[in-house]
């Protein structure tokens, strides 16, 4: 397996040489690696297994939760707490170390969101969060109706509070995986369906 640098500035941060291995195998359909920055372990979804699983360079890969309420995507807020979209519940949730859990969104004008999928925070702690309803389908979540009729992109304010709605109802057919530019200026944002990532500006109030 090889990969191609398509800017130098990515060399600073990945040896372009470097081998690439499999640190597991046997999984169903693997989602949402988050690196844990303190502790060095990878965190990984397995969404049809509906389970959590972990890889260290010392145990290699080992259940830590199922069932995980078929979760995608996962990131660290500010305090390394766990932030989860939770396709089973249609929750986006916060775990803390000492395993406490916070719901901290799940409905957007009193319906119940599709099935959160990916999410990213910014450093001012407001939580950006995809909703398309892959999670709503079988085998990659929990079949039943959709209450939204369309497919979003939210943002949580950073002391919490109801989800805004970002873009436009209708300008996704299914919003994906989203980032942040380096300097947080940018919200890139890939719609699976048509084939494309859209760029949006990160305004100061919104930050």
């Amino acid at each position: 397996m090889t990969h191609v640098t398509l800017r130098s500035e990515f060399e600073d941060l990945i040896d372009p040489y470097a081998p690439v291995g499999q640190v597991g195998t046997g999984f169903d359909f693997t989602e949402g690696p988050i690196w844990h920055p303190v502790d060095h372990f990878l965190l990984f979804s397995d969404m049809p297994g509906d389970v959590r699983r972990r890889w260290d360079a010392r145990r290699g890969v080992v259940e830590v939760k199922r069932p995980s309420n078929k979760c995608n995507g996962m990131t660290y807020d500010a305090d390394l707490n766990l932030i989860v979209c939770e396709h089973a519940t249609s929750s986006l949730i916060r775990e803390r170390p000492d395993g406490r859990r916070e719901v901290l969104a799940s409905h957007y004008e009193n319906q119940e969101l599709n099935s959160p999928n990916d999410v990213c925070v910014h450093s001012s702690g407001a939580i950006y969060f995809s909703d398309p309803w892959y999670g709503r389908m079988p085998v990659y979540g929990v079949e039943r109706p959709r209450q939204l009729g369309f497919q979003g992109v939210y943002r949580v304010p950073p002391g919490g509070g109801a989800p805004k709605l970002l873009v436009d109802r209708y300008l996704f057919e299914q919003p994906n995986g989203l980032c942040f530019s380096p300097d947080e200026r940018i919200l890139y944002v890939n719609d699976t369906v048509q084939a494309l990532v859209r760029a949006f500006d990160v305004s100061a109030d919104a930050r």
